[in-house]
């Protein structure tokens, strides 16, 4: 009688579970397999990287960015970024279009629980206030960063070397050993 009160708990917890989950990154969640992302992901598929990335080309608000998914050794989803892939004459803009997506980043998630401005040259001199100059001379990156139960988001905007500015949103599992013992139970509940 207990193995079948207990099952019976599992399956509630599980179907609850199902029901109330939320998609981590895009339409997916931490530890769908890769071939669920291969077939699913609906955008124009790019290319494949060392059997643990995936990459594909999409919009996002507009926009158009590298689609990023990042598996582990057990091909099982642990991070996804979008990479801007928009090329500006006037570098001033890619600080345009960060403060758009921080804004949006923002309305969904909430203050950043953390923000930050990195200055290359502190001996340059500045107005702060002049923040698109700064990134157009390479001086400035910026980024914030939420945190939520399952994901840790980033926005950065930074300039290395002589590379045009660069946009990216990353999305990563918050844990992924909590990762694998929700992997694990889920395993348990369709074995009993």
């Amino acid at each position: 009688m207990k193995k079948i009160f207990f099952g019976l708990i599992m399956a509630i917890v599980g179907i609850n579970y199902s029901m109330a989950q939320t998609f981590d990154f895009r339409i997916f969640s931490w530890g769908n397999p890769i071939e669920k992302v291969k077939s699913e992901e609906k955008a124009k598929f790019f290319s494949s990287k060392n059997d643990d990335e995936l990459i594909f080309d999409d919009k996002l608000g507009g926009t158009k960015f590298k689609v990023l998914y990042i598996f582990n050794e057990n091909n099982k989803l642990i991070s996804g970024i979008y990479i801007f892939s928009k090329e500006y004459s006037n570098p001033e803009l890619y600080y345009q279009d960060y403060s758009v997506f921080l804004k949006l980043l923002t309305e969904k998630y909430g203050k950043p629980t953390k923000e930050k401005e990195t200055w290359n040259n502190t001996d340059a001199i500045y107005d702060k206030a002049n923040k698109k100059q700064a990134i157009a001379d390479k001086n400035l990156n910026l980024y914030a960063v939420w945190d939520t139960k399952r994901t840790t988001i980033k926005i950065t905007l930074i300039s290395i070397g002589n590379t045009i500015p660069s946009i990216q949103i990353h999305y990563t599992a918050t844990s992924l050993d909590e990762l694998q013992n929700q992997i694990d139970l889920k395993d348990a509940l369709n074995k009993l």
